[in-house]
């Protein structure tokens, strides 16, 4: 992404740029994250300061919400499937080994990662 796409992008999220350009000049590597976390936190509706949230995860390198929750889910299904606790998985569903589907949340609080994994 070059200098100007971002001030555009960051202008479509109601950040100012002139605000943010020692932050993005700095914290180049993270900006790419940074956005994508606050579109993330502005589709979710929690974010009021698309600023402050800009220039904390450029500084604290954060990376989107969904990223981390996707890493975790991802994590103990892998871990489920190799334990047969289930057999697979479609968008956020389960199935036990006999075929009956159970909602991803509801395998996750019945079979938490260290009494198996």
């Amino acid at each position: 992404m070059e200098l100007d796409g971002i001030e555009a992008e960051l202008k479509r999220l109601n950040i100012n740029p002139d605000a943010c350009k020692d932050v993005v000049r700095k914290y180049w590597n993270n900006v790419a994250r940074a956005i994508a976390r606050v579109k993330e936190a502005l589709q979710q509706g929690w974010c009021t300061n698309p600023t402050g949230l800009f220039i904390k995860s450029c500084k604290e390198s954060l990376k989107p919400i969904k990223a981390l929750v996707d890493t975790s889910i991802t994590e103990w299904f892998n871990s489920a499937y190799k334990n047969r606790i289930v057999i697979g998985m479609t968008g956020r569903h389960t199935a036990f080994p006999d075929g009956v589907p159970v909602s991803l949340q509801e395998m996750m609080e019945l079979y938490p990662m260290p009494k198996w994994s």
